[in-house]
């Protein structure tokens, strides 16, 4: 009797041992990840396309000549440029040409197909009603101060996915600033910028590419310390409003007819005594800005004149 109590109790705890063991491993079964290859095959796909996406061409036409000169160094997709007497970046020559700056031809620009319209914010008020009429989607690029170039070329990165591109550009930019103000010393230099236009005068201010440039290449322009509101890129000057200021530097610019304005800058200043009053004058300080190199609005150009103005105002 014992013995048959014994067996029996035998018999039931192997029985809740099999049954413990058996439950554990299902356990462990449903703790196994399943791995679906067509799902995860599908998902990398997806993530590719994304990737493809980002990268994608954008087709831009340019009717402004700096922009193009900035979009052959971002390496862009050009379908037109402007009409222009300028020499354009290798490999534009031959592509359809849509218009001179101030006053693009849109139906040309439209039958291109573009992504992105780029036209300079100069000439945004002239055309921006016809630009509605195309439905163009149409950047503006400023080039109407330095600093102003510099952020149009960041945001044109941006906006056509050359961003790499655009900050290499700027970098190299930035370098040749660093270089123009190698032996820049403590005591900064003042400058009058004379722009002239055949027989009219006018000192550019700080608000003008030229002006602006001075200044990041830290120049004192005169023009701020006659007028301390200044608005306009050009203002009125007398003789007498730069006698008093008396400037380190006087630099010439001409534009139009070079040669003509030329003749009028050295015809006043060799006439007029009062000019010969000036420290710079008498310091051989007296520069005629190369119009080949300087411009009243920026373009890629500008690495040079960085340089050429280091070397005015610094000796470098």
């Amino acid at each position: 009797m014992k013995f048959k109590h014994l067996l029996s109790m035998i018999l039931v705890s192997t029985t809740l041992l099999v049954g413990c063991q058996s439950s554990k491993g299902t356990e462990v079964e449903e703790q196994i990840p399943v791995v679906d290859e067509t799902s995860s095959s599908t998902k990398q796909e997806e993530e590719t396309t994304d990737v493809e996406k980002e990268v994608e061409e954008i087709k831009v036409v340019a009717a402004t000549v700096s922009a193009t000169q900035v979009l052959a160094e971002l390496n862009a997709e050009v379908l037109g440029v402007p009409a222009t007497s300028q020499t354009l970046p290798d490999g534009y020559q031959d592509l359809p040409q849509v218009g001179q700056a101030m006053n693009p031809d849109l139906e040309i620009v439209a039958s291109l197909n573009p992504d992105l319209f780029i036209m300079d914010a100069s000439f945004k008020s002239s055309v921006e009603e016809r630009l509605t009429e195309y439905g163009l989607n149409t950047f503006f690029f400023e080039t109407g101060t330095y600093t102003a170039f510099l952020n149009s070329i960041n945001e044109l990165g941006n906006a056509i996915n050359r961003q790499d591109e655009a900050t290499t550009l700027l970098n190299q930019l930035k370098q040749a600033e660093e270089a123009a103000l190698a032996n820049k010393t403590e005591q900064a230099p003042t400058v009058a910028i004379i722009f002239g236009a055949g027989d009219n005068f006018m000192l550019a201010t700080e608000s003008s590419y030229l002006g602006d440039l001075a200044k990041t290449l830290g120049a004192i322009n005169i023009a701020s310390e006659i007028d301390t509101n200044i608005e306009s890129a050009y203002i009125q000057f007398s003789l007498e409003q730069i006698l008093a200021q008396n400037p380190d530097y006087v630099l010439r610019f001409a534009h139009g007819n070079i040669e003509e304005t030329s003749k009028m800058f050295d015809e006043a200043f060799d006439k007029n005594e009062a000019y010969q009053q000036l420290d710079a004058v008498a310091d051989g300080k007296v520069y005629d800005l190369d119009s080949t190199i300087f411009n009243v609005s920026a373009n890629l150009k500008v690495t040079e004149a960085i340089t050429k103005l280091g070397e005015i105002l610094y000796g470098n």
